[in-house]
């Protein structure tokens, strides 16, 4: 047992100046696409819906790896023209699995809550300007991982709770196309 408890110490050791390079990477952006920046700046990506000030998009022959699974349901979230969230649908178990045990390890450990009414079970972690949500429904069985930079989306709650994104699966799954650019998710947030 000891020898167990003296391993793990040995990996987060290992693992944790690493990670404070992932969290800087985090500050910046999401996975080369930079907060507050224009959507000009990203003409590859399709628009699936608009309201308000609010647009999002996906970008159909993009896809992530996260250990030896896909990650492909993505959207971007754009508030008044500005990059400002990412959400991610986790359509299996093990890939929810594999983001919760990441983000502790990366960003330690979260708050959490849980709505009765809801069934709903949520993990949050915050980094400086960035708030992390690891989202999932008991009942329904969904589950996603969303990403907000909070100075790009100051003034959203409102136009926020027209859509309800938080709580919508509306885009999910994607369409994709046949040729996929496979991107390490989690591993790297540095992708410029």
């Amino acid at each position: 047992m000891r020898i167990h408890h003296l391993a793990i110490l040995v990996l987060l050791t290992t693992l944790l100046p690493i990670s404070a390079g992932w969290a800087e990477d985090l500050e910046d952006g999401f996975m080369g696409y930079q907060w507050g920046s224009d959507i000009s700046k990203y003409p590859g990506l399709k628009q699936l819906y608009s309201k308000g000030g609010l647009t999002f998009y996906a970008s159909p022959g993009e896809s992530y790896a996260l250990e030896d699974m896909t990650i492909g349901d993505v959207i971007y979230g754009f508030y008044r023209g500005k990059f400002y969230a990412v959400y991610i649908n986790l359509d299996t178990l093990e890939k929810y699995d594999a983001v919760e045990r990441i983000m502790k390890v990366k960003y330690g450990l979260p708050d959490h809550k849980s709505s009765a009414k809801e069934n709903l079970f949520t993990y949050k972690w915050k980094y400086r300007d960035v708030t992390i949500k690891l989202k999932r429904d008991q009942l329904q069985g969904s589950m996603k991982v969303a990403f907000y930079h909070e100075p790009t989306s100051n003034g959203l709650d409102q136009e926020r709770r027209l859509i309800e994104i938080e709580t919508s699966d509306q885009f999910f799954p994607l369409e994709k196309k046949e040729n996929i650019d496979m991107v390490p998710f989690l591993d790297f947030w540095d992708m410029r």
